[in-house]
């Protein structure tokens, strides 16, 4: 199968997978939060930033390593000793949770209940060391039909699971179970469809060359992870439980849609890109059109948001979130530039240089993370930690853009002139909601029905005027054009 074709039935699937799931976890935070208080999500915030960080250190950059390998050099002990040291490390990993991580988090954000949830959050830690082989086995070779049903299945189990504890009244361990149930549906789907089984060996050679590539993309991705939860571990010390959890609402519902689609990209392009990752050109061309499809559908998304944040509140989640209206519009606005560039520093691990994403993320993360949130927080408390993401966000655009300039010749003025149009197009769209609300103000649900229709239309019309050579192009590569379009046409003209 062509390359092309192997991107479009891989985009095509994961999309299945990430939005599938992510709308029924979106529809299970609904009832959850109509039956949580913002309190409980809080404290599965302050524990998520403990046990986060060891998991985030356990992987040590191995699933990475062995997707990035070309094929020609990968051998069974190289999976084989990548799997048995990241069984290793998360059964340390735990016990070091359960004994010292767990009251450190007592500790310093003085809850009680955190020593006691902790153990039970944590073994998602384990359960996700066990598929993490058969997925990459599956990535490597661009199979992500068995990856859509995984995650779409473990998402309903897990969220049926909670919904029901939480009618019973459990509280935070709703949540926590939740989080259990769909790791460990996963790893059962994942070694249904793979059936793999590794070898009883650990090859010190396989490890050397593999951790030369994964050590790095580990450092990277510790300094990722603190830059996603320096905010909330600021937050959730110097202001409390329930502004956590109202913050952490805004951020699930920004990060939740856009963090999806760049998954489905970065899943897809990052096993693509590595295999033609001698040709730069290539890259280029796949990256601007990845990069424009990530623009069309993360603007308008935003864009809703930050117009509707109040009804959308309101409706989905009651008047006990109103605190989460303000940082929803902020977080809104900067996750608007995770869509410009879709995620740079896929480009840098798949040409084999994580070393290069390492050093802008430890470099972004101490010159514009931690003062940002840090100074926003203690000034302004959510709103302001809100604002320093913001600013984050756009130092971090331009910094990461330079080193993608100096590798495959995408200059950041690129980026930003494919998407002055559909920007321009979402403010004025958005101006004209926000005006007719204005003029002819109504209660949550009319004001979240007429507006969400207003802006969908409107941007439809924009996409069927402006984008059409795109759209066309789309639906001729997805054949959707043939399977779809043209029986309906077909018929409306009969």
């Amino acid at each position: 199968m062509r390359l092309q074709n192997r991107i479009v039935s891989g985009l095509g699937w994961t999309s299945l997978a990430s939005f599938g799931s992510q709308g029924l976890r979106l529809l299970f935070k609904l009832v959850l939060a109509k039956l949580l208080l913002p309190e409980d999500y809080g404290i599965i915030g302050m524990a998520a930033v403990f046990i986060g960080f060891i998991e985030v250190v356990s992987e040590m950059g191995m699933v990475s390593a062995l997707i990035q390998r070309p094929k020609e050099k990968l051998y069974p002990q190289h999976y084989a000793t990548a799997f048995w040291l990241n069984v290793a490390i998360a059964l340390l990993g735990y016990v070091l949770i359960v004994l010292v991580v767990s009251p450190l988090a007592v500790w310093f954000y003085e809850e009680p209940i955190l020593g006691e949830v902790m153990p039970l959050l944590a073994l998602p830690f384990i359960f996700n060391t066990f598929y993490a082989i058969p997925k990459a086995k599956l990535s490597k070779s661009l199979k992500f039909k068995p990856q859509a049903i995984a995650e779409v299945m473990s998402v309903l189990v897990g969220g049926i699971v909670a919904t029901i504890l939480a009618f019973r009244g459990w509280g935070v361990w709703a949540l926590a179970w939740n989080g259990v149930m769909v790791s460990l549906v996963a790893a059962s789907i994942y070694w249904l469809y793979v059936r793999w089984l590794p070898q009883l060996a650990f090859s010190r050679q396989a490890f050397h060359e593999l951790f030369g590539f994964g050590s790095k993309v580990m450092i990277e991705r510790i300094f990722h992870f603190f830059t996603l939860n320096v905010d909330y571990l600021l937050i959730g010390k110097l202001i409390g439980g329930a502004a956590l959890g109202a913050y952490t609402l805004g951020f699930v519902l920004t990060n939740t849609l856009v963090k999806q689609l760049t998954n489905v990209l970065n899943k897809v392009m990052f096993p693509a890109y590595s295999s033609i990752q001698k040709s730069k050109d290539a890259i280029a061309k796949y990256f601007l059109h990845t990069s424009k499809m990530s623009q069309l559908i993360v603007f308008p998304m935003m864009l809703g948001l930050v117009v509707l944040a109040k009804p959308i509140i309101q409706v989905g989640f009651g008047t006990q979130w109103m605190i989460a209206v303000t940082p929803l519009q902020i977080l809104a606005l900067a996750t608007i530039l995770n869509g410009l560039s879709a995620n740079a520093t896929v480009i840098m691990r798949s040409v084999g240089r994580s070393d290069l994403s390492m050093k802008l993320s430890i470099s972004s993360t101490l010159l514009s993370t931690i003062p940002g949130v840090t100074v926003g927080a203690l000034l302004f408390g959510i709103n302001g930690a809100a604002a320093g993401i913001l600013i984050d966000r756009v130092f971090r655009f331009f910094w990461y853009q330079r080193t993608v300039h100096r590798l495959i010749g995408v200059h950041y003025l690129a980026l930003l002139k494919m998407a002055f149009r559909p920007f321009l197009a979402c403010l004025l769209i958005g101006g004209l909601a926000k005006l007719l609300y204005h003029l002819h103000p109504v209660s949550a649900w009319p004001h979240l029905l007429i507006g969400g229709t207003f802006i969908s239309t409107g941007y439809l019309w924009y996409l069927l005027s402006f984008e059409r050579e795109l759209l066309d192009k789309v639906l001729v590569v997805t054949k959707i054009q043939d399977k779809v379009v043209a029986p309906v046409i077909k018929y409306i003209n009969s």
